[in-house]
C-alpha cells in the first residue's frame, strides 16, 4: 500500500538520520480533531492535549514541537526565549512566526532583545486544550510576524473535574500544576457560567555545572458566562514571574582542547528575571443563525532584565564582555469581527474586521560586570501603534470546490526618542496583503469524476497565495522609514487518506521577503538582512499499523538564499517521528526529532553547524482517578547541541600580554564555533490525581 510505505519511509528517514548525526491563518476547511492528521500548510492543524503528555516538556514553548516541521531550540537559560525553527527560518526569539495566547498577541515590538521577541514560558501547561496551528501568509485574520506560520494556544474552557499534576527529575528538577475550578465554588447559577483557575511552580537546576536555580511561577483565572439575548462574555487574567542563572555559550575549541568542560562556562553570572500580567475580555452576539459579531480587547504589562556575554573578554579584557537588555512595556489592543452568512444559491460567509494594538515601551542596552550595570549603550522609549482592517469570503460554489479569499490593510506608526542623546524620529508604513486559498476535491462523491477507491476519492488538491509580512523594530524605521517588511508566499499540495488507517500530505511552498532592516538588540546596532527566498518541501504522514499500534512522521526540507548565498542558521533538513502504542490503560510513545546541518557564517558555506538526532520516550498508565507517567529525553544519551552559533570571540585566559585577544581570520579574536549542549539522557515521572 503507498501510503502506508510514505509512512514508514518518512519514520525511516528520520530515524536513519540518527546514524549520520554528529556533534559538531485559517484555511477553509478547518475541522477539530481528535487524532493526529497527516498536516502540512495545505490543512490547518489542532494538535490535541493528549499530544503533549508524552513529549519532553520543559516549558510550554516545547509544546510547538508537535507541530510538523518546527523544532526549537534554547541557549540562555530556561527564562529566555526560544529559537523557533520552521520553514527554513531561524525565527530567533519569534520574528517570522506569530504566536497568541487565548486571542492575545505575545510576539513583542521593539523589544530590547530582538524584534518580535516570543516567550512562551508563562503559559500553564495543564491550562491548554489545543493548539490551532496555520502555516504560510495565507489568511487575512493573521497579522504581524505571521510568515512562517500563526499559531494559537487555545485553553480549555472549563473541566468537569479539576486535576493537580506533580513531576520531578534530576538536577533538582520539579513541577506542580493544577487546572479546573469546582461548580460549587461558583455563585449563583453554575449552569451559565464557567470558570476555570490554573496555576504552576516549577523549578530546576538544570545539567550545567553551575545551578541554573530557575524559578517559574504562573496563574491563570478565566470565565465564560451566557448573557441572554444571544451575547455571551468571557475573559482571563493571567500572571506570570521567572528567574534564573545561565552558562551561556561555550567556545568548541575550550571544550576540544578540554580547558572547559561542555557543561561549563565562562560566565556563570548571566540569566535574568522576566515577569508578565495582563488580561482580556470579549463579547460575542449571535444575532441570529446568520449573524455574528466579536469585540475583545487586552492589556498586559511585561518586563524583563536580560544579562548575556557572548564574547567573554574580546572587547574588554578586564570587565567583560556582558551586556544587559532591559524591556518595561505596557501594550494593548483588541479585535471586532463580523461573520454573516450569506443568502446565496450556494453556501458562502463573508467575514470582516478590524485589528488594533499600542505598545509603549521602554529599552535598553547597557554594559554588566557580574550583574552590576557599568554604562549605558542605548535607552529608548518606542511607541508603535497599528490599525488593520481585513475583508473575507469563504465560499463553496460546487460541492467540490472550496475557496476562501480577502485583503488585509496593515497601517502602522511609531515613535523613537532616546534618553541618551538627541536622536530618534517618527514615521509611519502602510501594506495592502491579499489572500487567496482553493481547495479542490474533484474525485469525491460530489466531484466531476467520482472515484471508487478510497485513497482517490479522499485525494483533495491546494493552492494556496498571499502575502504577508512582519515589522521591523521602529529604531531601524527611523534610519529607513520603513517598517514593513512584505512576505509574498504561494503553495501548492495535495492529501489524501484511507479512512481509519493512513493519511498522507504533501506540499511545496515558495516564500520571499523584501529587503528589511532588523535592530540588532546584542550590539545595539541596526543592519540589513536583505532580501531573501525560501523554496520548500514537506512531507506528512501517519499510519494505523493495528488498532493499537501507529506511526507517524514527518519531514521538511528549505533551501532559504539571499543575493549571496545561503542564509546563516536557516535550517535546511527538519525531520520527525513517532511510534505510539494505545492498549488499554497503557500508552507508549518512542519518538526521534532532528534537524540537519545549517550554513555558520555568511560567505562560507562550507563551514556548516551540527546536526542532531535525539530520540525520546515516554509510557502512561491510567486507572481513574490516578495517572502515573515516565518520560525519558534523550534515551540513547548522545552528546548533541541545543544551539549553536559561529563567530569571533576570546576566552580570558586566551588574553596575551598585551592585554588583547589574538588575530584570527583577519579580524580580533577566534573565530569558532559556540554552543549550549542538549539535555543528556535523564527521567521525569509524573503523578496526575483527578477529583
Amino acid at each position: 500500500m503507498a501510503v502506508g510505505w510514505k509512512a514508514a519511509s518518512v519514520l525511516a528517514l528520520a530515524l536513519a538520520s540518527s546514524a549520520s548525526a554528529h556533534d559538531d491563518g485559517g484555511p477553509v476547511d478547518e475541522i477539530r480533531v481528535t487524532t493526529r492528521p497527516a498536516s502540512t500548510a495545505t490543512a490547518p492543524l489542532t494538535v490535541e492535549a493528549s499530544e503533549f503528555e508524552l513529549r519532553p516538556l520543559e516549558s510550554a514553548g516545547q509544546l510547538l514541537e508537535t507541530v510538523p516541521g518546527l523544532l526549537t531550540a534554547q541557549h540562555t537559560g530556561g527564562g529566555k526565549a526560544e529559537q523557533y525553527f520552521l520553514r527554513g527560518f531561524d525565527a530567533d526569539h519569534g520574528t517570522d512566526l506569530a504566536v497568541s495566547f487565548d486571542g492575545v498577541p505575545i510576539n513583542l515590538r521593539g523589544h530590547a532583545h530582538g524584534q518580535g521577541y516570543l516567550d512562551l514560558h508563562f503559559i500553564p501547561i495543564d491550562a491548554i486544550e489545543r493548539v490551532e496551528v496555520s502555516k504560510g501568509p495565507y489568511s487575512a485574520r493573521a497579522g504581524d510576524f505571521a510568515t512562517a506560520g500563526a499559531i494559537d494556544f487555545v485553553t480549555y474552557h472549563e473541566l468537569p473535574r479539576p486535576r493537580v499534576r506533580i513531576e520531578a527529575g534530576p538536577w533538582d528538577t520539579w513541577r506542580v500544576g493544577a487546572v479546573g475550578f469546582p461548580d460549587s465554588w461558583i455563585p449563583g447559577d453554575a449552569s451559565d457560567t464557567r470558570v476555570l483557575g490554573a496555576f504552576e511552580v516549577a523549578h530546576t537546576d538544570g545539567p550545567l555545572r553551575s545551578d541554573e536555580d530557575l524559578w517559574r511561577y504562573s496563574a491563570l483565572v478565566r470565565a465564560d458566562t451566557e448573557l441572554g439575548n444571544g451575547w455571551s462574555a468571557s475573559g482571563h487574567v493571567l500572571a506570570y514571574h521567572a528567574d534564573w542563572n545561565a552558562s551561556g555559550l561555550v567556545p568548541e575549541r575550550a571544550v576540544r582542547t578540554r580547558a572547559l568542560s561542555r557543561w561549563g562556562s565562562l560566565d556563570e553570572t548571566e540569566g535574568g528575571d522576566t515577569s508578565r500580567l495582563q488580561g482580556k475580555v470579549q463579547l460575542e452576539w449571535e444575532a441570529s443563525e446568520h449573524a455574528r459579531l466579536v469585540l475583545s480587547a487586552y492589556l498586559a504589562r511585561y518586563s524583563l532584565d536580560l544579562f548575556s556575554n557572548f564574547t567573554y573578554a574580546l572587547d574588554d579584557p578586564a570587565a567583560g564582555d556582558g551586556i544587559v537588555q532591559r524591556d518595561d512595556r505596557l501594550y494593548g489592543g483588541g479585535h471586532l469581527a463580523y461573520e454573516h452568512v450569506l443568502g446565496l444559491s450556494f453556501p458562502a460567509t463573508l467575514r470582516g474586521g478590524i485589528d488594533w494594538r499600542a505598545d509603549d515601551a521602554r529599552v535598553r542596552l547597557g554594559r554588566q560586570t557580574r550583574r552590576r550595570d557599568t554604562g549605558p549603550i542605548s535607552d529608548d522609549d518606542i511607541r508603535v501603534a497599528s490599525l488593520a482592517p481585513y475583508l473575507e469570503l469563504v465560499a463553496t460554489p460546487l460541492p467540490w470546490v472550496q475557496f476562501e479569499g480577502g485583503v488585509r490593510h496593515e497601517r502602522i506608526r511609531f515613535d523613537v526618542d532616546s534618553r541618551i542623546d538627541a536622536t530618534g524620529g517618527d514615521g509611519s508604513d502602510a501594506l495592502w496583503l491579499p489572500k487567496a486559498n482553493l481547495v479542490l476535491s474533484p474525485f469525491s462523491e460530489a466531484g466531476p469524476w467520482p472515484a471508487t477507491h478510497p485513497i482517490v476519492r479522499e485525494l483533495q488538491w491546494f493552492l494556496h497565495a498571499g502575502t504577508g509580512f512582519h515589522s521591523n523594530d521602529p529604531r531601524a524605521g527611523v534610519v529607513d522609514e520603513r517598517i514593513l517588511s512584505a512576505a509574498h508566499g504561494a503553495e501548492v499540495g495535495l492529501r489524501t487518506r484511507l479512512p481509519e488507517v493512513a493519511e498522507f500530505a504533501v506540499s511545496v511552498f515558495w516564500l520571499s521577503l523584501e529587503d528589511e532592516l532588523a535592530f540588532v538588540g546584542d550590539a545595539g546596532t541596526t543592519e540589513s538582512a536583505g532580501a531573501s527566498r525560501r523554496l520548500g518541501v514537506e512531507v506528512a504522514a501517519s499510519l494505523q499499523l493495528t488498532a493499537w499500534l501507529e506511526v507517524r512522521g514527518d519531514v521538511s526540507y528549505t533551501s532559504a538564499r539571499t543575493s549571496d548565498g545561503p542564509i546563516v542558521q536557516a535550517p535546511r533538513l527538519v525531520a520527525k517521528a513517532a511510534l505510539a502504542a494505545n492498549q488499554g490503560p497503557w500508552s507508549a510513545e518512542l519518538s526521534a526529532r532532528s534537524l540537519g546541518e545549517r550554513t555558520a557564517i555568511d560567505g562560507a558555506p562550507g563551514i556548516r553547524l551540527s546536526d542532531y538526532t535525539v530520540l525520546d520516550f515516554g509510557i502512561r498508565y491510567r486507572s481513574d482517578p490516578w495517572e502515573f507517567g515516565l518520560r525519558i529525553e534523550n534515551l540513547t544519551d548522545r552528546e548533541w547541541r541545543s544551539s549553536e552559533f559561529f563567530y569571533a570571540s576570546c576566552a580570558p585566559s586566551e588574553v596575551g600580554a598585551s592585554s588583547a585577544c589574538p588575530f584570527a581570520g583577519g579580524g580580533p579574536g577566534i573565530e569558532d564555533r559556540h554552543f549550549t549542549p542538549g539535555n543528556r539522557r535523564h527521567i521525569v515521572a509524573w503523578l496526575r490525581w483527578t477529583f
